[in-house]
């Protein structure tokens, strides 16, 4: 009779090892060994590039684990691990991986969300607010509270309020103040990625509204929408402040799509454009709020706390740029913000263990695609709405025809 798998028997004091181990153990010990060898060799290979931890394992995981290795691998494995002095690695939280990923790419960047924790949505509040140049928060504003009463005039009884990007609900209580009048009681939704800042938001808005009950996510966009998936009530969506222009252009469809897929017949959906395509007073207004300001100061604080980084602000100079792309094409004009490292220069994440190396003019951009912030003409906003499945029920216009908002109604699927 075979001995019992993983025990081992004791003859007179005298440990012996069992006679059979079965294939799956076989296995599982080989697969062991050769999975560990890998990750090694992956980990010394990648060194010389500048990944100087096994944080870099992840990104090259995929890489490591579809290469056959001979026999050889394991004096490597073995040098490697007696002569590196490979620090141990903190858990990363989940949502900020993307930044490590993204400053650790051949394109620079950070993901544009991570300019907005609680104190980054204070600063670009007080910016847009108070800002002569930059008339975006004016140019909404005014257009919802002017047209208020047919946004909301279609909207079924009962009606939730979503808002993706909410940040300080500023422009959102016309909407706000106008369904509780017709409704009586109102549920609001706001989604954004500083969540302490929006909890603190909602906590005064339902002291200032006793027949509002806020129930604010802290996420991104969608994980928003989707946490409502099982909801039934008629849900308003507000996407505003030109947040959806932040979106890399090649996700912009399909997020449209996905929020199309997620709200019914009933519902409607609310998008604030920019639709200011004149160079030098974009550039003008960038440079005048966005440049060398507190926002972007702020920026570099954060990432120096969360990943005890030494990312000196004097040693970078901020930049924007314009692209310009036909009114009548698909591809909106967009505008490009990035630091541009002022000399070549080391940046540690100690956190990590991670070093980033910068050259004397390269650029770390502020969002993860190319555009910063989307510019649409009316042909553009249109021709996305139609492929994405909706139908324009509104589209107001400032009279600058710097902006508009626009109401939509999902088509029969």
């Amino acid at each position: 009779m075979e001995p019992t798998l993983g025990k081992e028997k004791h003859v007179s004091g005298v440990r012996k090892s069992p006679r059979y181990i079965s294939e799956q153990s076989k296995r599982r010990f080989i697969s062991r060994h050769k999975q560990s060898a890998r990750s090694s060799v992956i980990s010394t290979c990648v060194r010389p590039f500048g990944i100087q931890s096994r944080y870099s394992i992840d990104k090259f995981y995929k890489m490591a684990m579809s290469i056959r290795l001979a026999p050889f691998t394991r004096p490597l494995m073995v040098l490697y691990r007696r002569f590196s002095a490979v620090p141990t690695i903190p858990a990363v939280p989940a949502v900020l991986k993307s930044v490590v990923s993204g400053l650790t790419s051949k394109r620079k960047h950070v993901p544009h969300w991570y300019l907005y924790d609680t104190r980054g949505s204070e600063i670009y509040e007080e910016i847009v607010r108070a800002s002569s140049t930059y008339q975006l928060w004016n140019h909404e504003y005014t257009l919802l509270q002017t047209h208020i009463k047919d946004i909301v005039g279609n909207m079924p009884s009962s009606t939730m309020l979503v808002e993706l990007g909410s940040g300080a609900s500023s422009k959102t209580r016309p909407v706000i103040e106008a369904l509780l009048e017709r409704q009586g009681e109102l549920t609001y939704v706001p989604v954004d990625i500083a969540k302490d800042y929006i909890r603190e938001v909602s906590r005064e808005l339902e002291r200032e509204y006793n027949a509002l009950t806020a129930e604010p996510f802290g996420g991104l966009y969608m994980d928003g929408l989707r946490h409502l998936a099982g909801r039934p009530e008629p849900k308003l969506l507000l996407f505003l402040g030109s947040s959806f222009g932040n979106v890399p252009i090649d996700e912009q469809l399909p997020m449209m799509n996905e929020i199309r897929a997620r709200l019914k017949v009933q519902d409607r959906f609310l998008l604030g454009l920019d639709m200011n395509t004149d160079r030098e007073a974009v550039i003008r207004a960038y440079r005048a709020e966005f440049t060398r300001c507190p926002w972007l100061d702020n920026f570099i604080d954060r990432l120096n706390k969360d990943f005890e980084a030494d990312m000196n602000k004097m040693a970078f100079e901020d930049t924007v740029d314009f692209l310009e792309n036909p009114a009548y094409g698909d591809t909106p004009s967009y505008v490009q913000q990035y630091l541009k490292s002022s000399t070549k220069q080391r940046v540690h994440l100690r956190k990590l263990g991670v070093t980033i190396d910068f050259l004397a003019g390269e650029r770390l951009y502020l969002s993860e695609g190319q555009n910063y912030s989307c510019k649409y003409s009316e042909h553009q906003v249109r021709r996305l709405v139609e492929k994405s499945n909706f139908a324009v029920e509104g589209f107001w216009v400032n009279e600058e025809a710097k902006y508009c908002v626009v109401c939509l109604v999902p088509n029969e699927k």
